[in-house]
């Protein structure tokens, strides 16, 4: 499996829907929910997902904050997951592209650093940077309690299922100590 494959099947999986709104009214150094005493910004959120679709990704931003905890509590290295070479998806496609798709990134990205107050390379340098490392930890957090994935494609709806299950478990154990507070 491709490292972009890979990338889009772990994104995906901790991404749960969990609401329709958008957080125009916030500013990026709200709060926006806290996971164990940890604060996710609206500003962080605002660096992976348009103001439109945060909310319907917060319940993953929070999975994902737990799993990086958990990790960070186990001392598990996350460095096996990172992936220093894939410097491609930084790289901000030029403002005179005509392809659609770069196009369209290169509008998010400067609609985002737009309200982030960076440069849109910059935003798009540190999306690339976030995603990658919100990847490492995923990864090492799912193969240090699954085990490790074989790419396989009759293994992957087991895998998904069982790793869909083990961060609503992870959720759950952790319900009291998870706070939201935009709406």
């Amino acid at each position: 499996m491709s490292k972009s494959l890979k990338f889009s099947f772990v994104l995906l999986l901790f991404i749960l829907l969990s609401g329709c709104s958008n957080i125009t009214k916030y500013d990026n150094d709200e709060p926006a929910a806290i996971v164990r005493g940890q604060e996710i910004t609206v500003g962080e959120l605002r660096l992976l997902y348009p103001d439109k679709q945060v909310l319907e990704y917060l319940d993953g931003a929070i999975k994902m904050e737990l799993v990086k905890q958990e990790v960070e509590k186990l001392g598990l290295d996350i460095s096996g997951h990172l992936d220093p070479e894939d410097n491609g998806f930084a790289v901000l496609p030029p403002a005179d592209t005509v392809d659609p798709n770069g196009r369209q990134l290169r509008e998010y990205a400067e609609s985002q650093a737009k309200k982030l107050h960076m440069e849109p390379e910059e935003f798009q340098r540190e999306y690339a940077r976030r995603v990658n490392e919100q990847n490492a930890y995923m990864m090492t957090y799912l193969e240090s309690k699954l085990g490790p994935y074989h790419y396989e494609v009759d293994e992957t709806e087991d895998f998904n299922e069982e790793a869909n299950q083990l961060l609503e478990d992870l959720a759950e154990e952790n319900q009291e100590e998870i706070e939201v507070l935009i709406k």
